[in-house]
């Protein structure tokens, strides 16, 4: 499995790329420009089936339109954020340049996995920063979307955000068996088990 980080939009929302060696691969989340991404995925031959959103906010799904017209991709959503996505006022993409209104290909919830040939991403639901909160779960690896960042987690001030919600949402993170790799929405990676040491909301 291969990861490649790019770090998009005005916001800095992290994209993610995931791959396998056939060259399978997913893009979880997308917003900004995408010159960097498309040569990525072309120069290495990558065939994008799945755009994998982690919740449904501007910074996270402005490029989505633009991706999947170019690649065809299956956009993938917790059921849950189905509202979110679709109304510009609660993803506040009324914020950003132009409103953004999303249907997606493909709902999930919790214990589902989306496979991306050999590659299967469990959906673990982590409500708090938004109601559809998810995170996708591969192997070691855990990409958080904005629930879990380094030494912090995601704002609960926005519309469906919940400070209970989320802080059960972190005590599920912080009760995995094991050690994984965490690949947040915003900012560097990071380690579930230092996150348990040192992260104050955990």
């Amino acid at each position: 499995m291969n990861i490649k980080t790019f770090e998009m939009g005005y916001i800095g929302t992290n994209c993610y790329v995931v791959s396998n060696e056939q060259g399978n691969c997913a893009i979880i989340d997308c917003d900004g420009n995408t010159t960097a991404l498309y040569n990525y995925i072309d120069q290495n031959n990558l065939k994008p089936t799945h755009i994998l959103l982690t919740h449904g906010h501007f910074d996270h799904i402005g490029a989505v339109e633009e991706v999947q017209e170019k690649y065809g991709c299956l956009v993938c959503a917790c059921e849950k954020e189905i509202p979110l996505l679709s109304d510009p006022n609660l993803n506040a993409s009324t914020m950003s340049h132009r409103p953004l209104s999303l249907t997606p290909d493909i709902t999930v919830k919790e214990g589902e996995s989306v496979a991306v040939g050999n590659l299967v991403f469990k959906v673990m639901e982590t409500p708090g920063h938004t109601e559809g909160s998810i995170c996708f779960v591969i192997e070691n690896t855990i990409f958080s979307g904005d629930t879990l960042f380094l030494g912090s987690c995601g704002r609960v001030d926005f519309p469906t955000g919940d400070a209970k919600t989320m802080m059960d949402s972190l005590k599920r993170l912080k009760n995995l068996e094991g050690d994984y790799v965490v690949y947040p929405g915003h900012g560097p990676s990071t380690t579930l088990e230092y996150e348990r040491k040192t992260n104050p909301f955990m």
